[in-house]
């Protein structure tokens, strides 16, 4: 039986009104760039999101990881407060 009472919700979602533009960004010599969302925060229950951390509107390189991003994937995270 599905349990239709638990409603996940995304942090950035709940805070920003919308979601990351992308917190995935590889390249690969004879492949195509992929820049998408694929990281989510999801919560329910009695809590609220405090803050979210800022992400970068735009990639800052031509591939992650580089110098100043260690994985293809964006680091993301949030605070929440319990009600």
């Amino acid at each position: 039986q599905c349990n239709t009472k638990q409603i996940l919700k995304s942090a950035y979602l709940e805070k920003n009104g919308i979601e990351p533009k992308y917190t995935d960004f590889s390249h690969k010599k004879g492949s195509t760039r992929f820049c998408e969302t694929l990281d989510y925060i999801f919560f329910n229950g009695d809590l609220t999101v405090e803050q979210v951390l800022e992400l970068p509107d735009d990639p800052t390189s031509e591939s992650y990881p580089d110098e100043t991003h260690p994985s293809d994937h964006l680091m993301i995270a949030a605070t929440f407060r319990l009600l």
